[in-house]
């Protein structure tokens, strides 16, 4: 575990991770794109070394939110319906819902039976600072007890590979409390 200002990171996972390979499990409803199949895996891996297989613990389900931050989105979707509309060919229905961000995390709350707060963002700063800053506030304001941040990145350039990683947080204890969740 380690401790920022007011929230105390229970889990944080990295992928791909070393010697994973670099394609997500295939996750149905979502095609063109690895963006919501990355968040599902990334997201699922964090919660599941922390509590185990899913639903989460009745306790903390439905006090758990998600903060999904991503600089440049998924730009896979845009590139698959920009393209099929270029050449006058019809998109697949799949495309417009999974063209949401917040689709997949939809998916994974109904997996894990998460009832919090849903939030996206596409930060201009640095992306880890800003999702657990929003966490922060989240917790602080009591509209969660725990919240799963996600940041995820689609290669951008030839020989880069997709990235992401996700971290569950709950709020600090006070000083001589041990615990925080």
């Amino acid at each position: 575990m380690t401790t920022a200002s007011k929230t105390t990171t229970l889990e944080h996972v990295v992928w791909p991770a070393e010697g994973e390979r670099e394609q997500p499990p295939n996750l149905p409803g979502f095609t063109a794109s690895p963006f919501g199949p990355i968040i599902a895996h990334v997201a699922d891996r964090c919660l599941s070394r922390h509590w185990g297989e899913p639903p989460a613990p009745p306790e903390r389900a439905g006090r758990t939110g998600m903060v999904m931050v991503s600089r440049l989105g998924d730009m896979a979707t845009e590139a698959a319906v920009t393209s099929s509309v270029d050449s006058g060919t019809k998109a697949s229905p799949l495309l417009f819902y999974q063209s949401v961000p917040s689709a997949v995390l939809g998916v994974v709350s109904a997996r894990w039976g998460l009832g919090g707060p849903v939030i996206c963002i596409s930060p201009a700063g640095d992306p880890l600072a800003e999702g657990v800053e929003l966490a922060e506030l989240l917790i602080e304001d009591g509209s969660a007890a725990d919240v799963l941040v996600v940041l995820v990145e689609l290669a951008t350039r030839e020989g880069e590979s997709d990235r992401a990683e996700a971290l569950l947080v709950t709020a600090s204890a006070p000083r001589g409390e041990e615990g925080g969740a």
